[in-house]
């Protein structure tokens, strides 16, 4: 290995060393707490219908990273009867309507495992989104309606229904997941159903995520649903829920995640999961899909292939290797942008050429700035999707195709489970190409102001014309933040 590897590699690990230690976002930091490691979430839920009233008891296995006399967890709108750490019950308190403060009753020394279990009940609600603080009808977390429920929960929605360390780089697995609901309701959550028992009046469905997981994207979904099973090409479970409200348009095109799934594997590896599978919710305020870990949500009338394509690409960028911070989350929305974009035009490269040069005409009309951005209200902006999916257009003219899915494939390998930054793609991709000019590349995209010309400069058919128009990217019409649209906007862009 010459010098300039080693120094990547070294540089690597240390950039690795320092998003690994737990910290509180800087965007939301009133959501996330330091001082422990959640390993292990373990979630007994009861849920009673329609009201969606919960009683419920929360295992989390914790590793102090520093010595412990008090910490705390997110949790907001529930009221907690009893906390026991190792079985010992602890003093806590809530009021600070966000939080639960724990006492032990025995300090816990910096790197000592320990459990704790928490019950607690009440009636879940959304809270608002702090990406759209000004704007009440902006919420996420957990949502009731028409006697069914759901939860999404980006960024930080996750402490309306589970006490959770709830910030991007505190990854967890979810072994169990337990819902128990009214006879002839399913309840859906993230990874393999492990078994459905039923217990007189009630149904328990116990689901189980073996793989860390972002307290944000773990999921609930409540409601009489028809799940069909089918199976990828390698023999995991796929899994449809849907509602009689559902499109027979919206089915369909989740049928086509077999083969989206198989085409993403020969391009940047194996499905990071056990399992997959799509839930629609039939509630006509939700306006967006979500990539939920295992399990993608959509609405209803939305399920366009690009969309569908979309989410399905986050279970490899944003969930299994998952950002070190908001501002990094083009890492996330730009590869899958990326591959909504990919999927209709794979196999015409000339196709998917066109359609990421109007995208780039679109953005220098827009003047976007760099992909890594400097506020909570533009994570979820033109920034994060369009420019981050054009920072990785950039770096396939500069290094080949061949090599730019070596450095995609290489990037989900090494950070498989855990958490990355901008800085680490940076160093992946210039260790994977071996070409030093690739840093200032993505530098000028990742970080800089002015929207970089693209390797080559040929200007496209759009950029001779005339100013161009936003790109037509499900995506984006019916994404968050400022892609969020109208529920019929949504659906418009489905039909076509």
């Amino acid at each position: 290995m010459h010098a300039f590897a080693k120094a990547v590699v070294l540089a690597a690990g240390l950039a690795l060393a320092a998003s690994s230690a737990h910290a509180v976002d800087p965007f939301f930091p009133t959501f996330g707490n330091n001082g422990i490691d959640v390993r292990n979430y373990d979630l007994d839920l009861d849920v009673a219908m329609p009201s969606s009233r919960l009683t419920a008891k929360a295992t989390l296995d914790i590793r102090a990273l520093e010595d412990i006399t008090t910490f705390r967890l997110d949790l907001t709108g529930l009221t907690v009867s009893e906390v026991l750490i190792d079985g010992v019950p602890a003093v806590f308190n809530q009021r600070n309507e966000s939080k639960l403060t724990i006492r032990p009753r025995v300090a816990i020394p910096k790197g000592k495992s320990f459990k704790a279990v928490i019950s607690y009940a009440g009636a879940p609600k959304p809270i608002q989104d702090p990406t759209v603080p000004d704007d009440p009808s902006y919420q996420l977390g957990w949502f009731t309606y028409d006697g069914a429920t759901y939860a999404l929960s980006e960024p930080v929605g996750a402490s309306t229904f589970y006490p959770s360390n709830d910030e991007p780089t505190d990854k967890a697995t979810f072994n169990r997941i337990a819902i128990t609901v009214p006879a002839g309701y399913t309840a859906v959550a993230n990874g393999l159903l492990k078994s459905t028992t039923p217990l007189g009046a009630k149904t328990r469905f116990v689901w189980s995520m073996d793989e860390p997981m972002t307290t944000w994207l773990a999921t609930v979904h409540i409601n009489r649903f028809d799940v069909k099973v089918t199976a990828t090409t390698t023999g995991k479970p796929l899994r449809f829920y849907s509602t009689a409200a559902t499109p027979a348009a919206d089915v369909a095109s989740y049928a086509k995640s077999r083969s989206m799934i198989a085409y993403f594997e020969t391009l940047v590896g194996p499905y990071p999961f056990d399992s997959y599978g799509s839930v629609v919710v039939d509630d006509p305020a939700l306006y967006y899909a979500l990539e939920t870990q295992g399990m993608s949500t959509f609405p209803l009338g939305a399920a366009d292939e690009g969309i569908v394509a979309h989410e399905l690409a986050h279970q490899w960028f944003g969930n299994s290797v998952s950002v070190a911070a908001w501002a990094d989350l083009w890492l996330a929305e730009g590869f899958a942008t990326y591959f909504e974009v990919l999927w209709p035009n794979r196999r015409s490269p000339a196709a998917f050429d066109a359609a990421m040069r109007r995208m780039y005409d679109y953005a220098v009309d827009a003047q976007l700035g760099p992909a890594v951005v400097d506020r909570p209200e533009d994570i979820f902006s033109d920034r994060t999707y369009v420019r981050g999916a054009l920072a990785l257009y950039a770096l396939q003219l500069k290094v080949g195709t061949e090599t730019f899915f070596r450095i995609a494939r290489t990037w989900q390998e090494t950070y498989r489970g855990r958490n990355a930054n901008s800085r680490q793609f940076i160093l992946t991709a210039v260790d994977v190409s071996g070409d030093r000019t690739v840093s200032t590349l993505l530098s000028d995209w990742l970080f800089k102001a002015p929207v970089p010309p693209l390797p080559g400069g040929q200007p496209s058919a759009a950029r001779r014309l005339g100013p161009a128009p936003k790109p037509d990217l499900v995506g984006l019409r019916c994404g968050r933040g400022s892609h969020r649209g109208a529920p019929a906007v949504c659906a418009g862009a489905a039909a076509n």
